[in-house]
């Protein structure tokens, strides 16, 4: 059975909405992983219990690693569904058009793709994280 242009329109916008929500919950996840890191910070310059902050060091080096974990996975789905939008795409006639797009679309102002700086981000919030937890186990 061949599908219809109208079906693969459809599935076409489907697989773009979830390659923007895979990225919108990447983001998200490297914002909560830098904010609950500068929350511990700040438990840090406030002074509090030193048990504490080990505690809190080792919840943030596993948040910053899951983070990366997440970004890592969602790159592999997103590369999936960008391989499905290039078929539909050609198979509607779209990819003369949209291909110059796409090419730049994978690099942000770095030079790097988005994902690459996602997981620098996360692994710095890691090793951040843990160097002030060896630092704090140290004193």
């Amino acid at each position: 059975m061949i599908a219809r242009p109208e079906d693969i329109s459809l599935d076409l916008q489907t697989q773009w909405q979830d390659h923007f929500h895979m990225r919108d919950q990447t983001w998200k996840v490297l914002q909560y992983s830098i904010l609950f890191f500068l929350g511990v910070v700040g438990l840090e310059i406030k002074g509090v219990d030193s048990g504490v902050l080990i505690a809190s060091y080792i919840a943030v080096f596993c948040t910053g690693m899951a983070g990366t974990i997440i970004a890592i996975h969602h790159r592999w789905r997103e590369n999936e569904k960008l391989e499905m939008i290039k078929i539909y795409e050609r198979e509607l006639g779209l990819d003369v058009l949209i291909k110059p797009v796409l090419d730049k679309a994978h690099k942000n102002f770095l030079g790097m793709s988005t994902t690459a700086y996602i997981v620098a981000m996360q692994l710095s919030v890691s090793a951040v994280s843990l160097i002030l937890l060896v630092k704090r186990i140290m004193a």
